[in-house]
């Protein structure tokens, strides 16, 4: 009787083995939590990172940060997202700065305002359809341009067009240097200016060539970067003297960054002077391009990575566009790039300097074709080019057309090769040299 006294109230299913507290209910915990699988905690994983993204996106999105635009020569705020900004921040910005609005008219042909080629260029390209990057190689001191090239991607129709402009070019107007040479123009030009404004502004007018961006690098930069890849596959096609003691000889080989600033600066070697060394760089640029359409995506990115952090350039293009470019280059072929040289011809003594006098025709004929997919032609008289040397006077004309693709330079092909049959340009071996000319 003991027994059942005590388990009144507090009945035992000793089957089920559940245990009731005084008020009936059930204490079975197996019972009363339920069991979390694996699914349910990979569901409530994915819930809260749904959430963190979207109130991410939200955040990017929301247009907070205020920035300074010039439109049609005017000047206003900008209140942009942190996801543009993110696009449109330019990393490499600080040494050259950015550059004045273009003022120049470059009126469209019928219908090329109607190209839309859906590539978000965050300056807004001043052409639909084509972006256009000044590159410039200095000497040791950044006085002096000794290499400039104007790329256009005419992305409309996946082609490079490359504009290479001898830096002997005469063009009294943009520089207060005595020998009128477009390479002074960036340390010698209008002083109201940025020094890369000054260059930029000097190939706008006289070329008739929108420049969206710019990238300056110098003589040293270039033995680094090249030295970072492992050196640049070159055939030479003839002996480079850069010094009694720096040659190289023809033949196959892989220019190291010595040998290869070497290759792209020499002058006094060759037989035309700064013309061969103009030849040289289309061989040098043949052979970078060709090297980076065999590197893979990880070489790629850990050299431009390293590049920006060892500040080996400066240029005003942004995160962005600088993917964009890289995705066009990366998907055409080397016959879908030409390379162009200034029409002209040496002009031996002018103040005691050899210069590149401009042929105005053949240039504007040359930029019409090459260099203006989308604008109505120019006029032989539309641009400001000083001739030394008049059109009934040219001594020769085999730079007149110049033109090779890269494929055609990477197969052997001479580059430049004059694809005229008049005399051959006067030797500059016999030219008058003043002291600036060797200086390397």
């Amino acid at each position: 009787m003991a027994k059942n006294s005590k388990s009144k109230g507090r009945p035992v299913n000793r089957n089920t083995r559940d245990v009731y507290s005084s008020d009936g209910r059930s204490n079975n915990r197996s019972k009363r939590k339920k069991k979390t699988t694996l699914k349910d905690k990979l569901i409530i994983a994915a819930s809260i990172i749904a959430g963190l993204i979207i109130v991410s996106v939200m955040v990017l999105n929301i247009p907070i940060i205020a920035v300074e635009n010039v439109k049609d020569g005017k000047t206003y705020t900008e209140h942009i997202s942190l996801l543009k900004w993110i696009k449109g921040w330019q990393p490499l910005v600080g040494k050259e700065g950015t550059l004045s609005a273009d003022d120049n008219s470059y009126e469209l042909n019928s219908g090329a305002g109607e190209i839309d080629d859906k590539r978000d260029f965050t300056n807004g390209q001043i052409i639909e359809g084509q972006f256009t990057v000044l590159c410039l190689g200095f000497d040791e001191d950044r006085s002096n341009s000794d290499v400039i090239m104007v790329f256009q991607f005419d992305i409309n129709n996946d082609k490079i067009n490359v504009l290479q402009i001898p830096r002997d070019c005469f063009v009294p107007d943009y520089t207060n240097s005595e020998n009128g040479k477009i390479n002074s123009v960036y340390t010698l030009g209008d002083e109201n200016l940025s020094n890369i404004q000054r260059i930029v502004n000097a190939v706008r007018e006289n070329f008739g060539i929108p420049i969206d961006r710019y990238i300056t690098t110098g003589c040293d930069d270039i033995v680094d970067m090249v030295d970072l890849i492992g050196g640049i596959p070159v055939d030479l096609p003839e002996q480079v003297i850069y010094s009694y003691d720096k040659v190289l000889y023809p033949g196959e080989q892989v220019l190291n960054g010595e040998q290869a600033e070497l290759f792209v600066r020499a002058r006094a070697g060759y037989i035309e002077g700064d013309i061969g060394r103009v030849k040289a760089q289309r061989i040098f640029l043949a052979a970078c391009m060709e090297k980076a359409l065999n590197m893979g995506p990880i070489e790629v990115t850990k050299f431009l990575s390293e590049v920006y952090n060892k500040g080996y350039i400066a240029t005003d293009l942004s995160l962005q566009e600088m993917s964009i470019l890289s995705d066009f280059g990366g998907s055409i072929d080397l016959d879908d790039v030409t390379v162009n040289m200034v029409p002209g011809e040496a002009v031996n003594n002018y103040n005691g300097y050899s210069v590149y006098s401009i042929h105005k025709k053949a240039t504007v004929d040359m930029l019409n074709k090459y260099f203006r997919p989308y604008q109505t032609p120019l006029e032989d008289d539309s641009l400001p080019i000083y001739e030394l040397v008049e059109s009934d006077y040219y001594t020769t004309d085999v730079y007149d057309e110049n033109q090779d693709t890269l494929q055609d330079i990477a197969d052997g092909a001479t580059p430049g090769e004059s694809k005229k049959t008049t005399e051959s340009p006067a030797d500059y071996s016999d030219s008058y040299y003043s002291e600036d000319e060797y200086g390397y």
